[in-house]
Parts: structure tokens; C-alpha cells; sequence
């Protein structure tokens, strides 16, 4: 993310049985560093050419698709009482969700506002930040 568009794999997405490669190896790296499927899949897209408004905008719609049921799994998830927080649906806690939702609600249509305005440079070098924070993480827990 860092370089730019310097480092290219193809000059558009894959087809056929390789189409399904990326996705795969997106999911399981998300998976295994514990990351919306999104934030790795913009990358991968600005690999194959994508342009990086539009990647952006492709990782925050597989979020939303990929969060959702996953949502409704772990609302009827029924552990016993005495695992779970006190305001808790199913294994959701709902402090929790309003304490992570309801300032995203506030924010988000400001920052998708500047994002479409921003130059792609200053998005690239964010993102790339972005990506050198959640790789600290990963390599010090």
C-alpha cells in the first residue's frame, strides 16, 4: 500500500478457478489475525488494479456482508449465565456494541465525506499505517 500502484500483480481481477484463490487466502489471514476480511481485501485489490476508492468501498461492503451473519450466529449462541456479561444477547454484549456503533454512527459520514476528496496518496499512506499497527499487534501478542 505503501509504494502505490508500483507494485502490480495483474491489470484486472482473475478469472475462472483462480478467481476464488485471493478471497481464500484474504479470509484465512483475516481469520488467523483476527481482522475484518476488508481491511485485507483492499490491498488485494489495489493489486490487481483496482482503483483504491473503489477497493475501499469493496472491503467496507464485505465487512457489512461478512459481519452480518455472523451477527445472527452469535445472538443465539446460548451459553450458560454465568459465562456471560450481564447485558448480554446470546454472546453479543450489548454495552459493548453501543459503546463501538454509536460514535461509528456519528463519524463514519464525515470520514467517507473527506475519504472521497482526499488525495489517493494521503488514503494509500493511512492505509498502509493501518496495516503496520494491526501487523505490530499480531507480531507482540
Amino acid at each position: 500500500m505503501a509504494i502505490g500502484d508500483r507494485f502490480v500483480i495483474a491489470r484486472s481481477l482473475p478469472r475462472g478457478v483462480l478467481s476464488q484463490a485471493a478471497p481464500t487466502v484474504v479470509g484465512g489471514l483475516a481469520a488467523a489475525v483476527g481482522v475484518g476480511g476488508g481491511t485485507l481485501s483492499t490491498p488485494v485489490l489495489a493489486l490487481f488494479s483496482v482503483p483504491l476508492k473503489r477497493a475501499i468501498g469493496a472491503g467496507a461492503l464485505f465487512n457489512l456482508v461478512i459481519s452480518l451473519p455472523d451477527t445472527i450466529v452469535f445472538l443465539t449462541i446460548d451459553r450458560p449465565a454465568e459465562d456471560r456479561p450481564v447485558d448480554a444477547l446470546g454472546d453479543v454484549a450489548l454495552f459493548c456494541v453501543a459503546a463501538l456503533s454509536i460514535p461509528a454512527l456519528f463519524v463514519a459520514p464525515a470520514v467517507a465525506s473527506w475519504s472521497t476528496r482526499a488525495p489517493v496518496a494521503l488514503l494509500r499512506c493511512l492505509f498502509a499505517l493501518c496495516l503496520a499497527v494491526i501487523a505490530a499487534r499480531v507480531m507482540f501478542r
